[in-house]
């Protein structure tokens, strides 16, 4: 494809294996990508473009691939990496979350926030959803939004809602959107948080009123909503079992018989869908969230996700935050969901490189509402692009390069959004070695502090893992 004349400038990635992720899967051994601006301007192989001025990037040995898209994050989580181990989600949250989250102030969401910018631009993510699970007002959505902004990052923040004094809640939604839907040059999306799941319900933080009139909020503004669904473990006692038996219905059949479930929601986790709840998904065009290291870290059991894409229902990946699972790294979710479901239903490749590829990449978007900006490389979409560099040992010697990326976990070399290089040969463009260490300095001795006035020290988060693993023996 032959370049466009413009004033813009352009950057030629040329040399590498280039995997565009769009409907055709289409793949280019020795390819090109031509950035123009903030755009992809052609995507061809090597030889082809015909642009003869600009910038030009080496990235021979390397795979090109669309930003790596993360659809459920919890940003603040990264300063409390380690403390949820050996305890069931039901532990974890009355143990770990509920007290951090009722002692959070703008200063650590802020810090978190960076601090999970940095963590995943160097692992080749470029866009997520941030689901807040912590009450959030005017001054905690500018802390965690413009450390987004800052780091050139793309993100959909879903805002929660509660049902406590749900006309105010509705409205500082509503302004929330005003305020900050398309900012950072249109990086920044808003939608909503509407907890559904019979926990929720359980404790007082959802109600029917309140899924109804978010819902609408929702479909006005053209919003997308987050929803934790069907997760935990399968426990009597605490767990969704529990809830599911007292109310007599699932997550999914309470959303379906509320008539609002749609393609507007982005559902997370849904480990314990039934059959039914699977066909409902199916008819209502809705997405499923899926975060495989996460789920596994609490117990709460494998997702049925062939089951789900055999369905036709559209499945992304995610990380869920990094108090729950250590990691945000979309490579080391895309590893777990081929693994995993090649085990849960006993078949050699019950997902294939290449399905959990796109649901990072092409099915993430689509799931967020973004497929006509970003999500594959193509000409005139957003150029939000990894570079991985597949030269080294920990590839070599590779025949399939998507297989090569999703189970061999090669280092991210260059990242870019919007056509701007926010990681350059392994190291990050907006923050120096300084920055960084300062970052990670505050860090850690914000969730300290943090920790102390929540009198949460770790001992006692140990003495909680402890007994939660003498209770499982």
């Amino acid at each position: 494809m032959t370049a466009k004349t413009s004033e813009q400038p352009t950057l030629l990635l040329e040399g590498g294996t280039v995997l565009t992720m769009d409907a055709d899967r289409t793949r280019f051994d020795d390819g090109y990508v031509l950035i123009r601006g903030r755009e992809i301007e052609a995507v061809g192989e090597s030889g082809s473009c015909g642009a003869e001025d600009g910038a030009r990037l080496d990235v021979g040995g390397c795979l090109v691939v669309p930003g790596l898209i993360n659809t459920h994050q919890h940003h603040w989580y990264n300063l409390f990496k380690g403390l949820g181990g050996g305890m069931l989600l039901e532990q974890w949250i009355q143990n770990l979350l509920k007290p951090t989250a009722e002692n959070l102030t703008p200063a650590e969401v802020r810090i978190g926030g960076v601090l999970a910018c940095l963590e995943m631009l160097l692992t080749g993510t470029t866009a997520c959803l941030n689901h807040s699970v912590s009450r959030s007002d005017a001054d905690v959505v500018s802390a965690t939004l413009e450390p987004v902004i800052e780091a050139g990052m793309r993100q959909l923040f879903a805002k929660e809602v509660r049902p406590q004094g749900l006309e105010e809640q509705l409205a500082l939604a509503e302004e929330i959107h005003a305020r900050w839907d398309r900012r950072g040059d249109g990086r920044v999306s808003i939608g909503l948080v509407l907890e559904s799941t019979a926990h929720w319900v359980a404790m007082g933080t959802s109600s029917e009123e309140l899924l109804l009139r978010g819902n609408e909020l929702a479909a006005e503004h053209g919003m997308r909503i987050s929803d934790h669904i069907a997760g935990g473990t399968m426990s009597r006692e605490s767990g969704y079992l529990r809830f599911m038996l007292e109310m007599g219905r699932t997550d999914v059949e309470f959303l379906h018989d509320l008539g609002v479930l749609d393609e507007k929601w982005v559902l997370a986790h849904a480990i314990h869908a039934t059959d039914f709840d699977i066909e409902l998904i199916a008819r209502s065009g809705a997405a499923v969230s899926h975060c495989p290291t996460s789920e596994s870290s609490r117990g709460g059991g494998i997702t049925p996700i062939k089951r789900f894409r055999d369905a036709g229902i559209r499945v992304a990946l995610g990380s869920d935050g990094p108090m729950v699972d250590l990691s945000v790294d979309m490579v080391e979710q895309m590893k777990a969901v081929l693994l995993f479901q090649n085990q849960l239903h006993r078949e050699a490749i019950a997902i294939d490189p290449e399905a959990a590829l796109a649901m990072a990449t092409s099915e993430a978007a689509a799931a967020l509402g973004w497929s006509d900006s970003v999500g594959s490389l193509e000409p005139g979409k957003r150029a939000d692009i990894a570079v991985f560099d597949l030269s080294g040992p920990t590839c070599a010697v590779w025949h399939d390069p998507v297989a090569a990326l999703v189970q061999s976990r090669p280092p991210v070399r260059d990242v870019f959004v919007d056509g701007v290089q926010l990681v350059d040969r392994g190291r990050l463009t907006r923050y120096s070695e300084d920055d960084v260490a300062a970052v990670i300095e505050e860090a850690r001795a914000r969730a300290e502090e943090l920790l102390r006035r929540a009198d949460v020290p770790a001992a006692s988060v140990a003495s909680a893992q402890r007994a939660a693993l003498d209770a499982i023996v």
